[in-house]
């Protein structure tokens, strides 16, 4: 066996996993200097084309028009006509138990999808990402919709076939950090010896890995009655969702989800400690919640900001939040209340259903709402500094 190559942030960290369980450190490990060779290829033929033919080929592949494709590089022909083909354990129905709970609890699985995309930015990932500024300021607030967006259209009955907005939506991510890869090491000073490779295979992994066991356990935190069937569904939806943007086929585990947790933790034990760009995004996302609801008041947009840190504070514990510089805010008992509410909430639905609308009290349900007004485009970053770019 050839010997691993360790990048230097994450020498530390592997020895640490190694001693818990060396063949799973190793797996990620291997994936941290690994691209997206397939999407890679895409970009690199496309780079001959001008932005409007680029975004216009993709648009085709999307939307199977295969008049426009027969100009496009072979390169994209044969990256959409291998995802045509569904890989053989994707099972449709087997999801929908998965998408009756997340439509039975939105209000939480909403912030639990909040929550890890603030613990996904603990990690080198959010290196690449604050270099590109799209999680940044005004910014912040685009790419939560968007996240956003895209989870629940994965969470929808027959998204992710072929012509459904899950399916693109999952292919237009991947495609997009192909461009955003090749962009970091054109126009930035990415040291790959040290950082791996800018938005990597293995970051898609665990990227992956959170969004769906690491939401799933989230969500039952605060508050969500989930069984063994349920957590299946969850899991392989978000199987083929993540197969589709790009996280290695042999770390997602086939979608299960005890696996997949252990696969978190050793992942996370090979990171470094989270720097100065991961406190700073994991603010900026939080920040960018009371805009996002459209609360214009000083002192509602402060109320909010206090709730989402105290609630990240309770889920993520004190180590991770202090090392987001999350503010110290007393958590005690605040996870048994929600749970708490939630069951008095359900009860006086049960018992009269017609009243009101179904419970969204918690202040993260808004991002159900706010995700769906926004228009999402087939199209791919031309710069990577987020000021200079085109919108996409």
């Amino acid at each position: 066996m050839a010997e691993l190559s360790i990048p230097m942030a994450y020498r530390e960290g592997y020895e640490r996993a190694a001693a818990v369980n060396p063949e799973l450190a190793n797996k990620y490990i291997e994936q941290t200097t690994v691209g997206d060779p397939f999407a890679d290829a895409v970009i690199d033929a496309l780079a001959a084309f001008d932005a409007e033919d680029t975004n216009r080929f993709i648009r085709a592949g999307m939307q199977q028009n295969e008049q426009v494709l027969a100009d496009a590089p072979e390169a994209l022909r044969s990256f959409f006509d291998d995802l045509e083909q569904k890989p053989e354990w994707f099972d449709p129905q087997a999801l929908y138990p998965g998408y009756r709970a997340f439509h039975a609890h939105s209000d939480l699985f909403v912030p639990a999808f909040f929550l890890v995309s603030v613990r996904n930015a603990s990690t080198l990932i959010a290196k690449p990402l604050y270099a590109s500024g799209r999680l940044l300021g005004g910014f912040a607030m685009r790419r939560i919709r968007q996240n956003t967006r895209h989870f629940i259209e994965i969470m929808l009955p027959d998204a992710l076939e072929r012509q459904g907005d899950g399916w693109k939506l999952s292919v237009r991510i991947r495609l997009v950090h192909a461009r955003l890869r090749r962009l970091i090491r054109e126009e930035s000073d990415w040291d790959e010896s040290v950082y791996g490779a800018p938005l990597s295979s293995a970051h898609m992994a665990l990227a992956a890995a959170n969004f769906s066991a690491t939401m799933l356990s989230h969500a039952e935190i605060l508050g969500a009655k989930l069984d063994d069937a349920t957590r299946n569904g969850f899991m392989q939806a978000w199987r083929y969702a993540s197969y589709l943007f790009g996280a290695p086929e042999h770390l997602l585990f086939e979608g299960d989800y005890e696996k997949t947790l252990e696969f978190v933790r050793l992942a996370t034990l090979c990171e470094p400690p989270p720097g100065e760009e991961s406190a700073a995004i994991a603010n900026a996302l939080i920040n960018a919640l009371p805009l996002i609801a459209g609360v214009t008041d000083s002192a509602g947009q402060d109320a909010m900001v206090r709730h989402v840190c105290r609630v990240s504070r309770a889920v993520l514990g004190d180590e991770l939040s202090d090392e987001l510089s999350l503010p110290k805010i007393r958590t005690r008992g605040l996870l048994g209340w929600m749970k708490f509410s939630r069951r008095i909430q359900e009860m006086i639905h049960a018992i009269a259903p017609g009243f009101g609308k179904k419970w969204q009290g918690d202040k993260f349900a808004f991002l159900l709402e706010a995700s769906m007004l926004e228009d999402l485009r087939y199209q791919l970053p031309d710069h990577l500094d987020a000021e200079k770019a085109a919108p996409w």
